[in-house]
């Protein structure tokens, strides 16, 4: 119960990430009547949104059109514009076993990060879940399934990574749900192949309390890590204050789709002060809109003297660089040239 709890904590819904998904939720609600299902509109809001790649179909065509539809829920229609030639592709590859068949369909990345999403469905048409389960959505944020265990690890890749991950239910009128994952890596992702692993697909109770099996199966797929580089390094060495301790600002990597932010908190005092959460960060657009960036995650490593920190963050709207003014750390402000 606490590790998907922990899960659920990590989900973080903007305003504009929840209209994305109440738009594609209600849309796929009036198309089918196959497998009604009564979502509120209130409801959906709470349908892990955040992370939530909707995919309408059962697997990517190939076209990159059906990427942008893909990713349309997180990012919105910017997602079906140009810049998706530069950081995203379909994949295609799927396994089965068991008569369960799970297909990675369209991946984005840049320097860093990646978000993949896939669909998981029965050989014999059947529903995976019911629709008592896919109700329980409407409160738990996301459905109520877990894998027994997932490994995905990019080939000779031996840093570090951290991941939000959860299922959810693209289209309550066919018999597929969605797994999906946004990652960011510690080092620049290197091209070669990605392997991802999954074993046995589990389903909590209603309180969380223990899993049964949903789906026994061990599924591995190999796909390409081979993003073209649109990320930018913009200029750092700054200094400026943080809780009242020198900071030195080392370095900040923008994308269309994501925000990498490395600095030195020079402070050798409490070792639990909370150096990343502190930190303002946002995005200024030439059209004068700010984007606030205080949900973004990250991690703090301290030394003797030091703390070494990066803030890192998923966007949840695809905008291409020439739409950025500049990014804002702390109270130092950076210009994004063109």
């Amino acid at each position: 119960m606490k590790q998907y709890k922990d899960t659920m904590d990590e989900l973080r819904f903007t305003p504009e990430q929840k209209a994305h998904m109440v738009d594609r939720l209600m849309e796929s609600a009036q198309a089918s009547p196959r497998r009604p299902h009564s979502f509120r509109r209130v409801a959906v809001v709470g349908v892990a949104a955040a992370l939530a790649l909707s995919v309408g179909v059962a697997g990517a065509t190939g076209a990159l059109g059906d990427v942008g539809a893909a990713f349309s829920s997180i990012f919105g229609p910017s997602a079906q514009t140009e810049v998706i030639d530069q950081i995203g592709y379909p994949v295609g590859a799927s396994h089965t076993d068991n008569g369960v068949t799970i297909t990675a369909d369209a991946i984005v990345g840049d320097t860093y990060s990646y978000a993949v999403v896939y669909t998981i469905q029965r050989e014999d048409g059947e529903a995976l879940v019911s629709d008592d389960v896919l109700a329980r959505a409407a409160d738990t944020a996301a459905l109520p399934l877990t894998f027994h265990s997932q490994d995905t690890t990019p080939r000779g890749y031996k840093g570090g990574s951290h991941a939000r991950r959860w299922f959810y239910d693209a289209d309550p009128a066919d018999n597929a749900i969605q797994f999906v994952e946004l990652r960011t890596q510690d080092a620049p992702i290197r091209p070669g192949e990605l392997t991802v692993q999954f074993q046995d697909l589990e389903l909590y109770n209603e309180d969380y309390t223990a899993r049964t099996t949903l789906a026994e199966g061990s599924w591995t797929l190999n796909f390409q890590l081979d993003f073209e580089n649109s990320s930018q390094a913009l200029p750092c060495g700054q200094a400026f204050q943080l809780n009242g301790a020198p900071v030195t600002l080392n370095s900040v990597t923008l994308s269309p789709l994501s925000l990498q932010v490395d600095y030195t908190v020079h402070w050798a005092g409490d070792p639990s002060t909370d150096w990343i959460h502190s930190l303002p960060l946002s995005i200024t657009y030439t059209d004068g809109t700010t984007l606030d960036l205080s949900y973004a995650g990250g991690f703090s490593t301290p030394g003797e003297d030091t703390v070494s920190c990066r803030r890192d963050v998923i966007f949840d709207t695809i905008r291409p660089l020439d739409e950025v003014a500049y990014v804002t750390v702390g109270d130092v402000v950076i210009p994004v040239t063109q």
